[in-house]
């Protein structure tokens, strides 16, 4: 045996002796130590499933889904819109707001509404065109359908502090504040964001 062979002999062996050595030298997990690891795991899935469940409830309990249900928003949105909403605003002329019924003005049902006055406003309303502290305003996503009758009749709305008038965009197909008269701000469920689908 040359010496080249001899070297290469050697090194083989200092190898598997080290090998060996590592092999000998790493832990073998114990019965306990495997349930333990297992118990902490769980723990730990558990955790990530509570804290998931949390932040998903908050992030609905504060942008709540919301899906039309009717026309009286028609034709800006169509029966079946879904969209998402904000429980923190100011309501502003414009906004599309959620009421609830809490006193029995919508009959306990999720309306859809536009805000079309604020507290102060004086407003006369004719077959759902509105004059708004005695300035007609111009509204493009107000629909007035052809084949409806206009009875000429005018309503003369003073909001006192805190007062809001809501209107539906399908002016002659809309129960709104022109038939349950003014609503507060608390009875407004949430103002809309934005609409995933169903939005002219």
């Amino acid at each position: 045996m040359n010496d080249e062979e001899l070297e290469l002999t050697e090194e083989a062996v200092e190898k598997e002796t080290s090998d060996a050595l590592c092999d000998e030298q790493e832990p073998v997990e114990t019965e306990e130590e495997r349930k333990a690891r297992k118990r902490k795991e769980l723990r730990g899935d558990i955790v990530f499933f509570i804290v998931s469940f949390i932040v998903i409830y908050t992030i609905f309990r504060i942008f709540p889904p919301y899906h039309v249900s009717g026309n009286s928003m028609n034709n800006t949105l169509q029966n079946k819109a879904f969209g998402f909403g904000i429980v923190f605003f100011t309501p502003d002329y414009g906004d599309i707001v959620v009421l609830h019924g809490d006193d029995g003005k919508t009959n306990n049902d999720d309306f859809i509404k536009r805000v079309i006055g604020k507290p102060g406003d004086v407003l006369d309303i004719t077959d759902g065109h509105v004059v708004r502290n005695g300035e007609e305003i111009t509204e493009e996503y107000a629909y007035y359908d052809p084949n409806s009758i206009a009875n000429g009749i005018t309503q003369h709305v003073e909001l006192r502090e805190g007062e809001y008038f809501v209107m539906g965009d399908n002016r002659m197909h809309s129960s709104d504040s022109r038939y349950f008269g003014a609503i507060k701000k608390s009875e407004m469920k949430c103002k809309m964001l934005f609409f995933l689908w169903g939005k002219k």
